[in-house]
């Protein structure tokens, strides 16, 4: 027989629709955008892995210094490798037109149809002499459409589409580049014919390889790739060789997908917790309300599953329609949104949305279980009591309280703490809630802050204006410039691994002033640098273990103290010992230090120059890319606090009807009433705020550490001053709207509600 009880149901959700509303939208809300970022994540990871097979994407190149002839070619290729010509031109680029001095770097490519293929994201390739296609995302980051003009050098040339190459998903103008700059790099494709029209300045002779025989992963990738450079040494001049395995334009981005969803998670975590607070709460005010209608049921036969049925059926459904629209949200609009922020941030090909049987378990199922158990266990120990209790209305199981003494203040302030007192437990629901929240949004908030400071840190602790990475020890006659030698290494940490770059210093060297120590020569003490030392909790006096990242030699280093270098995870020692260390000349070195730019030295010799530009980049980039992700948690976290308090302030007028009707016969207005009940809670919220938004600093610079651990580099934590501020106003804010809606409630409590149901 069908439960009669189910006849009220649509009066009770068409009576707390407000609250119903609230918890759906939320709900909907969090299953649909963790549930985007999930599939979108896996969504565009299955592309990355299946474009090295779809573009075939070549297993490294290099680059000559002058053009192979056909004999020393079909050499090379004896080395079990097919070549194939990638040559390209890095030219100055800007829009005809424009008034900007500033002139951005294209690199331009013969369109490709065997390896590295491209993918036409919009528009077509070109076909015409004076026609070009370039980098989707750089033509996006400066406003340029298809059908413009672009000038390079002095010629024009016709945008006929925009672009991915699929060996340059992540814009590095060059491998040794600290993070890509999609803003003012970018690759291109043209016709042969118009390739030929571009001057040769700057011509690279770059040559892509596909090896012949399979091999299993990238230790046997790197072996071959180590012999082959050593047998190309004998056919030509190599200017440069890069290994698919450490080239950064290729592998940058598939490191980095799916390091987002661990975010997105974390909040689906934060959400759940405060969710299950809400429900309970939420559950046992609806059962405190009608006790006296709960006993008579139970007296008059019915079970307590029937009676747990009924008042879980509102929550069921809540649970299901939101489950429903979340993923259909998340699988539509939220996906393509969250698309966008990837496409923001890397140069990917178009991909094909996979159905993710994980984003279902974690945003729907799973919760919806969570949540649903939560309310069950709540119900079934409330429905424990005897029938004569629920009638009485007397939920409490450890008898009669006595009553807290109040015996000071106003007779408001004691009324306001009586309120606050008999709703502890929704209160403190409330605390948790604005704790939970008041750590997204300080966790939100922080963001741009934090790379402003890591900005001046850089542009502070810069090891010189100029830092020079040499291909080959060429000398130079610029006053000033210091010799250093520099390599990397693997560091493993709890199965964490990250690069780490060693630098070999002169003695008493004018740029990087570390102590001049014996120990530096003759032992393994070493300086890191204090983000190294932050990132993985290395103290001094610490034995560090590193390895080469394919080789099998390993080294050991104590640790004598820190040097301030935020720019990079680094060791420095003394360069007479890196020498010795690393098995090196005694005259060895990698590169220069100088506030001076260096001339005299020719550019194909030139790896990398670094300046202060290149170091603040990795902030610029992270800024562009990553910046939409933490305005989503801005969001969330208002609705969050928007949610819990409407939801549990809401609560304490339901709770409180019959008081409140009482109060307003004895005389006071609607005004007058709303001060006792908004203001008390009023008063735990502005408490909550005062004590989650420390205590939540806290936990945020836990989570902060333990989030940067899988990201490679690092930013040191910091939280500006302001943020404090910024988030009780939000809080403040939030609850002034809740104010506004509560005052409106108790408005329309009748006088009638004192005597219904009296004893």
């Amino acid at each position: 027989m069908r439960n009669p009880l189910f006849k009220r149901l649509g009066r009770e959700l068409k009576q707390d629709m407000g609250k119903f509303i609230a918890l759906l939208l939320f709900m909907t809300l969090t299953i649909g955008l963790v549930s985007a970022m999930i599939v979108a994540d896996g969504s565009m990871k299955k592309t990355y892995d299946d474009s090295f097979e779809k573009y075939n994407i070549e297993d490294g190149h290099f680059v000559l210094a002058e053009k192979a002839d056909k004999a020393t070619l079909e050499k090379i290729e004896q080395e079990g490798v097919k070549l194939y010509p990638l040559f390209y031109k890095d030219r100055e680029i800007s829009k005809v037109g424009s008034k900007s001095a500033h002139k951005n770097t294209i690199r331009i490519f013969k369109n490709r149809e065997s390896i590295n293929r491209v993918c036409l994201m919009a528009g077509e390739l070109p076909s015409k002499r004076m026609e070009i296609a370039i980098d989707r995302l750089f033509a996006e980051n400066n406003h340029i459409e298809v059908g413009e003009e672009l000038l390079i050098d002095d010629l024009k040339f016709k945008v006929t589409g925009t672009v991915a190459l699929s060996d340059y998903s992540g814009l590095f103008k060059s491998n040794r580049d600290m993070m890509l700059d999609a803003n003012k790099f970018a690759v291109s494709v043209v016709t042969s014919e118009t390739f030929e029209k571009v001057k040769d300045v700057n011509m690279k002779y770059a040559y892509g390889w596909k090896n012949l025989t399979s091999v299993k992963d990238d230790n046997e990738r790197n072996e071959f790739s180590e012999k082959f450079k050593d047998s190309m040494v004998e056919y030509a001049r190599l200017t440069d060789f890069v290994p698919r395995e450490v080239n950064q334009a290729i592998i940058f981005s598939g490191n980095d997908l799916g390091k987002d969803k661990v975010m997105m998670e974390f909040l689906l975590y934060i959400i759940m917790v405060v969710l299950a607070f809400a429900f309970s709460v939420t559950l046992r005010s609806t059962v405190e309300k009608e006790a006296s209608s709960i006993g008579t049921l139970r007296a008059m036969g019915y079970r307590k599953l029937e009676i747990i049925n009924h008042y879980l059926a509102p929550f069921v459904l809540v649970l299901i329609l939101a489950g429903i629209l979340g993923n259909v949200l998340g699988y539509t609009f939220l996906k393509e949104t969250v698309v966008k922020l990837y496409y923001h941030s890397y140069s990917l090909p178009k991909y094909v949305t996979i159905w993710s049987t994980e984003a279902f378990l974690k945003t729907t199922l799973i919760p919806s279980i969570i949540l649903w158990v939560i309310s069950l266990l709540i119900l079934f120990r409330l429905l424990s009591l005897s029938p004569l209790k629920f009638i009485r209305n007397d939920l409490n199981r450890s008898g009669n309280k006595r009553a807290l003494g109040l015996n000071f203040g106003s007779i408001m302030l004691r009324f306001k703490l009586r309120i606050i007192g008999g709703n502890k437990g929704t209160y403190l629901a409330l605390f948790l809630g604005i704790f939970f929240a008041s750590i997204m949004l300080l966790f939100g908030t922080m963001f741009a802050p934090l790379l402003s400071h890591f900005k001046s840190e850089v542009t502070n602790s810069q090891l010189a204006k100029y830092q020079y990475v040499l291909k080959a020890p060429i000398e130079t006659a610029v006053d000033g410039a210091e010799k250093y030698s520099a390599t990397k290494l693997q560091f493993d940490k709890n199965d964490l691994e990250e690069e780490i770059t060693i630098y070999g210093i002169n003695d008493n060297s004018e740029y990087v002033h570390i102590r001049k120590l014996d120990r530096f020569k003759s032992g393994n003490s070493v300086l890191i640098s204090d983000g190294y030392m932050e990132k993985f909790g290395i103290k001094v006096g610490d034995e560090l273990t590193l390895k080469e990242e394919f080789g099998s030699k390993s080294y050991k280093f104590r640790v004598l103290g820190t040097h301030k270098y935020p720019a990079t995870l680094s060791i420095f020692m003394e360069r007479q010992q890196f020498n010795r260390i690393f098995e090196q000349k005694e005259d060895y070195f990698t590169g220069y230090f100088s506030n001076r730019e260096i001339k005299d030295i020719d550019e194909m010799y030139i790896a990398t120059k670094i300046t202060l530009e290149d170091l603040v980049t990795i902030a610029n980039q992270l800024e562009d890319s990553m910046g939409d992700i933490f305005y989503i948690f801005w969001v969330f976290s208002a609705l969050l606090f928007m949610l819990v308090m409407y939801v549990l302030s809401k609560n304490v007028i339901e709770k409180n009807s019959k008081r409140i009707s009482m109060i307003k016969i004895l005389g006071y207005t609607n005004i007058e009433v709303s001060k006792l009940y908004n203001r008390a809670t009023a008063l735990v919220v502005v408490f909550s705020l005062l004590i989650s938004i420390p205590l939540g600093e806290k936990v945020t610079d836990m989570i902060y550490h333990k989030m940067m651990l899988i990201i490679p580099g690092w930013l040191t934590y910091y939280m500006a001053p302001k943020n404090y501020l910024l988030v009780f106003a939000i809080g403040i804010a939030c609850y002034g709207l809740v104010h506004i809606l509560e005052s409106h409630k108790i408005s329309k409590i009748s006088l009638s509600q004192a005597l219904k149901d009296a004893d």
